[in-house]
């Protein structure tokens, strides 16, 4: 996918291999790739500008979820001397819930000056997929490890304005099958933009200029006006600032009840000096519970009491990395709750009742469960699997990739259909070709410029299952062309 230079927003969009990679214009380059290892970068100069390094995916409709392991991130100026943005411990980082969109995976304070070359660790890659024949889910991994140093051509300078950049995972060119064997040749396209440069703002935010939108992670440490919260997908902690203006939601009404070990999900902005200002806090679960979210894969009972999901994403002391990529059982009981993610999707005026509950519940839906409990290891798989007991289970956004046959219009309150690649997992779970896309007056057409007729978009939203016809109601449309 390739972003616009609409709004004004400055920023260099690059493409790259494995082996090759450029920045334009604004900034630095840093990158992560897929391990367990870490390189030992060397000393690094104290003066330094803040960078916020983000990753997405573009679709690779087939898989319903890619975890890569990143080990470490360094840069190599002009003297030959290393800098290190990570730290030495292992990251994994999934790409299928990424698709279409940019989350943040580290952010660091990195010494002005010109870079020439980069270099990554890649270990091993898991990925699931929808076996074509059982319709059963199927899990693989690539390993390595695989070293990479990447040359710059002409070499990169980072100056004193904190910039964002963004890797966006070409993951259909980059994950091939041939002759039976997978194999994996990454391919990005990078765009580094000024970091609150137009990043939005509300639930509105913008990650490709320094936004974070619903970060998943536990609170680590808390302060009178700001806490730190830790990802499972991160390389360091990232530390929200909040104002009166903050909204405290879930579990939580203000900041003095944001207690370490809480599990929760922050929309924040990034301001002109690179601190992260949060607008959203939902609190979802205590230090001893979990949450782990990902895409439906079956569903026993009606109503339903059991699901099984294909993990994407998670938190909890009880959750770790080896959960990524693998299929967990949700738990729903009478005592379960429901609730639809409404941050930035209007469900006003539409030609249905939208529903989501225990007799509403659909393969292909993506789900995130919290739990006040631990999850429950299943000792008989390898290398994990187990069970989340949900108190509460929150139907989420998700995206697909199709083509349209009308034009889209900013602003528009309009629906039409969505026809999705033949090979899309979400075919092989439902059978489903055609999604109906409702488009609200709020629903964010990317860059805010008309999409002609005919071509590929991507869309997110939440996708819903009404009298056996699949609806979307989209929170952001974009050209994926």
């Amino acid at each position: 996918m390739t972003w616009s230079a609409s709004r004004s927003r400055p920023y260099s969009l690059v493409t790259f291999h494995a082996v090759s990679i450029l920045a334009g214009g604004l900034a630095l380059a840093v990158l992560a790739g897929c391990g367990s290892g870490s390189a030992a970068p060397g000393p690094s100069p104290a003066a330094g500008t803040t960078v916020q390094v983000n990753m997405g995916d573009a679709p690779a409709d087939w898989l319903l979820a890619f975890s890569m392991n990143v080990s470490s991130m360094s840069l190599k100026d002009s003297a030959g001397t290393s800098v290190g943005v990570t730290s030495a411990a292992p990251m994994p980082v999934e790409m299928i819930h990424r698709l279409g969109t940019m989350e943040p995976v580290a952010i660091a304070s990195v010494p002005q000056g010109t870079y020439g070359s980069a270099h990554l660790t890649v270990t091993s890659c898991n990925f699931t997929y929808i076996d074509p024949v059982t319709k059963k889910p199927v899990e693989k991994t690539i390993n390595g490890p695989i070293d990479v140093n990447i040359p710059f051509s002409p070499g990169v300078s980072v100056g004193a304005t904190p910039v964002a950049l963004n890797f966006d995972l070409d993951l259909e060119h980059s994950l091939t099958n041939p002759s039976g064997a997978f194999q994996l040749t990454p391919q990005f396209h990078l765009m580094a933009g000024a970091l609150n440069s137009a990043n939005g703002s509300g639930d509105r935010v913008d990650a490709r200029f320094g936004g974070v939108y619903q970060m998943m992670g536990i609170v680590s440490s808390t302060s009178t006006s700001s806490f730190s919260v830790t990802p499972l997908q991160a390389a360091n902690s990232f530390t929200f600032r909040t104002t009166t203006e903050t909204r405290f939601q879930g579990k939580i009404s203000k900041m003095s009840q944001v207690a370490t070990g809480m599990g929760v999900l922050v929309t924040a902005t990034i301001q002109s000096d690179g601190t992260l200002l949060a607008t959203r806090v939902r609190a979802m679960m205590g230090a001893v519970g979990a949450m782990g979210g990902g895409i439906v894969t079956s569903v026993i009972g009606q109503p339903a009491t059991e699901l099984t999901i294909v993990m994407q994403n998670g938190a909890g002391a009880s959750v770790n990395t080896d959960y990524l990529s693998k299929t967990i059982t949700v738990a729903l009981t009478d005592k379960t709750t429901y609730e639809m993610d409404t941050d930035r999707v209007s469900l006003d005026g539409l030609p249905f009742a939208p529903s989501f509950d225990a007799s509403h519940i659909f393969a292909g839906q993506s789900v995130l469960p919290f739990s006040d409990d631990a999850l429950v290891p299943n000792p008989s798989c390898d290398p994990a699997c187990g069970t989340i007991t949900a108190s509460t289970l929150r139907l989420r956004e998700q995206g697909f990739r199709g083509t349209a046959p009308v034009a889209i219009n900013p602003g528009t309150v309009t629906s039409f259909i969505l026809t999705i690649p033949a090979d899309c997992a979400f075919t092989a779970l439902t059978g489903a070709t055609e999604i109906t896309v409702y488009q609200q007056s709020g629903t964010n057409v990317e860059d805010d410029a008309a999409i002609a007729a005919g071509s590929t978009l991507r869309v997110h939203g939440l996708l819903l299952n009404t009298g056996g016809e699949w609806a979307l109601v989209a929170s952001t449309i974009a050209s994926a062309s």
